[in-house]
C-alpha cells in the first residue's frame, strides 16, 4: 500500500496535535504550592487540609475556587512540606 501525499498531510497534522496537547501544562503547573509554614510541612492528605480551609474556619475557600475535596491533585506540596 503507497501512501498518498493527503496521508501524509494527515499524519503530519494528528502528530503535530498530539505534540502540542502534551505540552499544555497541567493543574498543578498553574496552581500555587501549598506554602512552607509550619502548619502546612504536617499537610499529608486533603481531610487536614479542611480543618482550616472549610466554610466557617480560620482560612475559608474562596467563592471562585473550585469545589473538590482533593487539594493535592492540584496544589504540589514543597520541598519542605
Amino acid at each position: 500500500m503507497r501512501m498518498r501525499r493527503a496521508d501524509w498531510a494527515f499524519l503530519l497534522a494528528v502528530t503535530a496535535v498530539i505534540v502540542l496537547v502534551s505540552l499544555l501544562p497541567s493543574p498543578r503547573d498553574r496552581n500555587p504550592p501549598i506554602p512552607d509554614s509550619p502548619e502546612h510541612r504536617l499537610v499529608s492528605s486533603e481531610k487536614i487540609c479542611s480543618t482550616c480551609h472549610a466554610a466557617g474556619q480560620s482560612r475559608p475557600l474562596t467563592e471562585r475556587h473550585p469545589k473538590r475535596q482533593d487539594c493535592l491533585h492540584c496544589h504540589k506540596q514543597t520541598d519542605g512540606g
